[in-house]
C-alpha cells in the first residue's frame, strides 16, 4: 500500500493552492500593537517610555557633557 511505500508524513500536502485572501487574513493578526506603558515626563511633559530615559531630556544633558 502507500503507507508503506511512503511515510506519512509526506502524504501531508495541502490539496488547494492558498489565495491571497485567506493569506492576508491569516497574516492580518500579525500586525504591531500600540505602545500601552507611555508616559509624560515629569521634567518637561513630554510623552516617554516607562522606566527610561525621556530623550528630550537626554538630549539636552548630552550637550551639557560635551
Amino acid at each position: 500500500s502507500l503507507l508503506e511505500l511512503f511515510p506519512s508524513w509526506l502524504l501531508a500536502v495541502p490539496k488547494k493552492k492558498t489565495s491571497h485572501s485567506r493569506k492576508a487574513m491569516r497574516s492580518a493578526n500579525k500586525g504591531l500593537k500600540d505602545k500601552q506603558n507611555l508616559v509624560h515626563c515629569p521634567a518637561c511633559g513630554s510623552p516617554k517610555l516607562a522606566h527610561n530615559l525621556c530623550p528630550t531630556c537626554y538630549r539636552e544633558l548630552n550637550v551639557g557633557w560635551k
